[in-house]
């Protein structure tokens, strides 16, 4: 029987990510972590002002999130939604969900990934976050992400997200008015 895990504040693998998300993200577990339980990843996202996790789906896994800090708004199958701290989510295979920090400060949540594979695609997007270390966002994707997105735990969208839900950055906090109006 394996033992307990446990990640201590700020020691998880940790990875800043580019736009549209310009934030980073920190690696709690994963099959491929020595001693860490088999099935499922977990780790923590963290988005500034205007970062955003483009409107996506996953073909086969469940995402699970709990909003530690901040607000968003947040595109689910369809409808936009006003989330803040202490929300909880379950979005199901094909299930589209997307998230933009529409406020003031950071906005961090805890994911966790049934089957796991979301943290390869963190990996292989990002670049790692060294203690002392300048942070590197905004930069762009890599050009090949789309690539990585279909060999990790993403499916193609059609029709594909329309903008602000997309991987453009958002330079115009005035476009998020419309969406803040729309808000359930």
């Amino acid at each position: 029987m394996a033992g307990v895990l446990v990640v201590p504040p700020g020691q998880g693998e940790q990875h800043w990510q580019p736009q549209p998300a310009n934030g980073w993200v920190e690696l709690l577990t994963s099959p491929r972590f020595a001693g860490a339980p088999a099935g499922f990843s977990a780790g923590v996202q963290e988005l500034p002002p205007l970062g955003k996790i483009r409107e996506h789906a996953h073909p086969a896994q469940t995402e699970i999130f709990w909003i530690i800090e901040g607000q968003a708004l947040a595109r689910l199958d369809g409808v936009v939604r006003r989330i803040t701290a202490g929300t909880f989510m379950v979005a199901p295979p094909h299930a589209r969900h997307g998230f933009i920090n529409d406020g003031g400060g950071p906005y961090r949540m805890l994911w966790l990934l049934v089957p796991a594979g979301l943290e390869d695609f963190f990996v292989a997007i990002g670049k790692p976050k060294m203690p002392g270390a300048p942070d590197p966002t905004p930069y762009p994707r890599p050009a090949d992400t789309g690539a990585i997105e279909l060999s990790t735990v993403f499916e193609t969208l059609d029709p594909p997200p329309a903008h602000p839900w997309d991987t453009a950055p958002i330079t115009d906090p005035a476009v998020l008015d419309a969406l803040r109006r729309e808000a359930v």
